[in-house]
Formats: C-alpha cells, structure tokens, sequence
C-alpha cells in the first residue's frame, strides 16, 4: 500500500449524527462509493500478476480500451470482487475453516485452498489465513 487517507479526511467525509444516543454515520450511495475509492486508491496493484489473473482485463489493457490495472481496480474491480495482488493462503488453516473447499480438492474440482480463495473465496468472502 502506498497511501492510505487519514481518519480525519474520512470522517470530514460523512455526515454524523447522534440518534438515540449512538452516533450515526450517513451518506449517499454515490458518497460512499467515492470515499471508498479514495480508501483503495493508494493500494498497489500488482499490474502484470492482475492482467494473468483477470483476462479480460489484460486483454482490454492490451487493446488500449483501459489504462491500467491499477485503474480497473480502483474503478470497478474492487467492486467486483477482484483482488489487487496475490494473497497467499494459508492452505492448512483454510481447509480446516472451510470444509466444502477440503472436499472439493478430494472431489478433484479444485487444485487448492489458493486457487479457491482467488477464484470464489475472496468474493464470499473468506478469510485467505485466521485473524
């Protein structure tokens, strides 16, 4: 990560309010949008890792339709579930988090926790290692 907006410039950027004794935070969905893209705008994106990964991506960055990965992901591959740059899974923990993954590699669907994780996990959510 190259930067990363302080807390002041994110609460300066939403309306507070106290409602029944709790405070509040509200914004418009298009805000809230922004201020997320504000927040991944300084993450780096692993350019020629996220073109292999998201060919379609690389396929546009080629044809010049767009600019770069880093683009796409603040744009729309955040939004779409995409990741940045590898993760590396921790294999053993995330099969023992998510036995239906387990079962798919016994099944032979799948390779690994690490190609599970990039492919669907990291959309549903999943944890890539405990926290």
């Amino acid at each position: 990560m190259n930067y990363f907006p302080p807390f002041e410039v994110i609460r300066r950027s939403v309306d507070i309010a106290t409602v029944r004794g709790e405070l509040r935070v509200n914004l418009s969905y298009e805000d809230f949008i922004n201020l997320l893209k504000l927040m991944i705008s300084g993450i780096e994106v692993d350019e020629d890792w996220y073109a292999r990964l998201y060919d379609d991506i690389g396929q546009a960055i080629r044809a010049g339709s767009i600019r770069s990965a880093q683009q796409h992901f603040v744009n729309d591959g955040y939004f779409e579930g995409r990741l940045p740059g590898p993760v590396r899974v921790d294999e053993a923990w995330y099969l023992r988090q998510y036995p239906d993954v387990a079962d798919g590699i016994k099944k032979g669907l799948l390779t690994s926790a690490q190609e599970h994780f990039e492919l669907d996990g990291y959309k549903e959510g999943r944890l890539p290692f405990e926290m």
